[in-house]
């Protein structure tokens, strides 16, 4: 009966990392990456690992998320900051 779990979770995992690569939106993506790492945790621990479970809850879960969206926000933020120059520029 386990194994339909298994399978369930698998799928789960499967479907989230279908929708990280369709998803236009950055935000949404790293969200959708979350939720596989969420997945995944669940997976190893039915699997009997909780030590993996732990790690991926530390690492895929919080960690990861964290550093992606501080990536997008920075990268936002520099884009904004150098059209805003270019324009300065072209009107000067």
């Amino acid at each position: 009966m386990f194994w339909v779990l298994d399978y369930l979770l698998l799928a789960l995992v499967l479907a989230g990392a279908v929708l990280v690569l369709l998803l236009r939106n950055l935000n949404a993506s790293v969200v959708a990456l979350s939720v596989v790492g969420t997945m995944l945790s669940v997976l190893f621990v039915v699997l009997g690992a909780p030590d993996v479970a732990h790690s991926e809850v530390v690492v895929g879960t919080i960690a990861l998320p964290v550093l992606y969206l501080i990536a997008i926000g920075k990268t936002r933020t520099v884009v904004a900051q150098s059209e805003d120059l270019g324009e300065q520029a072209q009107r000067d």
